[in-house]
């Protein structure tokens, strides 16, 4: 929950759907989300005229750091690397952003054409949890509750 006005990483869920099962993934022990909102510029520079500028929405590059809890993920990447090898169609999903703001209230997003590929499967070593980093694109993010 938050503390004292200030929203912490407690605050955040995350949930993939799919599109190609139709399901859920379960992402596992999810720690580190880093969301970058991507643009590109744009310039008009005349001759007899200041130059103008702007931004075009590129996006969303999203980062995870997981702590593997089960196989799922791991599957998910074999079963997403064989429908590319076998020719298949490859369907975007989408990913679910749910956060309690520091008043209570929950505000939803869904980053939708969401894809993303397992990065590192991890460092298997004894007595420690196995850390697992994805990396994913989204088209755009909406609100959704």
């Amino acid at each position: 929950m938050p503390v004292n006005k200030m929203n912490v990483g407690r605050d955040y869920t995350f949930g993939f759907y799919d599109g190609n099962t139709g399901t859920i993934v379960d992402l596992g022990d999810v720690q580190n989300v880093r969301v970058t909102a991507n643009y590109h510029d744009i310039a008009s520079r005349p001759y007899n005229d200041v130059p103008r500028f702007g931004y075009i929405p590129d996006g969303y590059s999203i980062s995870f750091t997981i702590t593997r809890t089960g196989p799922d993920l791991e599957e998910f990447q074999l079963a997403a690397t064989q429908r590319f090898n076998d020719g298949a169609i490859v369907k975007p999903g989408f990913l679910n952003e749910t956060v309690t703001n520091q008043d209570g209230t929950v505000s939803r997003y869904q980053y939708t054409g969401f894809c993303f590929k397992v990065t590192d499967l991890g460092d298997i070593s004894r007595e420690s949890v196995v850390k697992m980093t994805c990396t994913g694109m989204a088209s755009a993010k909406v609100k959704i509750a």
